[in-house]
């Protein structure tokens, strides 16, 4: 079930995400997570959750408009470790577009250029790979923008 998040869920799911190892390599300890959620509660940013058996096992965080002036943005999508490859990504994905192409007609996202998976996943799912930004985030790490036309 998609559903959005409630503040009560983001202590377990920020000490989840942390142990992601990409998110580790980008310094994002479960405190740090956890203050950034709480915060993007606060601003009215959308977050979605997939939950199992009651249990959170994924997020997409996101903003359905704003970026280029065109389209909405998924700042992160992530699902733990154990319920990765079963379909819960496809489905936060959906879930995010569903709801940008409300007040939107592109989705945009960026991925680790290192993150070779995550890119044939954006791939699958109708994205096309629009450029790199080398060291945006970490200086080592080059981030490569990726774009959907919703409408």
């Amino acid at each position: 079930m998609i559903r959005p998040l409630a503040p009560a869920d983001v202590p377990a799911l920020a000490a989840g995400l942390a142990e992601l190892p990409l998110l580790a390599r980008y310094g994002r300890s479960a405190a740090r997570l956890e203050a950034a959620l709480t915060a993007a509660l606060g601003r009215g940013e959308r977050l979605l959750v997939a939950e199992e058996a009651g249990a959170v096992v994924g997020l997409a965080w996101f903003l359905t408009s704003g970026t280029l002036a065109l389209g909405g943005y998924l700042r992160l999508i992530a699902v733990l470790g154990p319920d990765q490859r079963r379909g819960v990504g496809a489905a936060l994905l959906s879930a995010y577009e569903a709801e940008t192409v409300k007040v939107s007609g592109h989705a945009f996202l960026l991925v680790s250029a290192s993150n070779a998976g995550a890119q044939r996943f954006y791939l699958r799912h109708g994205y096309s790979r629009v450029g790199t930004l080398p060291g945006l985030v970490l200086p080592d790490e080059d981030e490569v923008m990726y774009w959907k036309r919703l409408a």
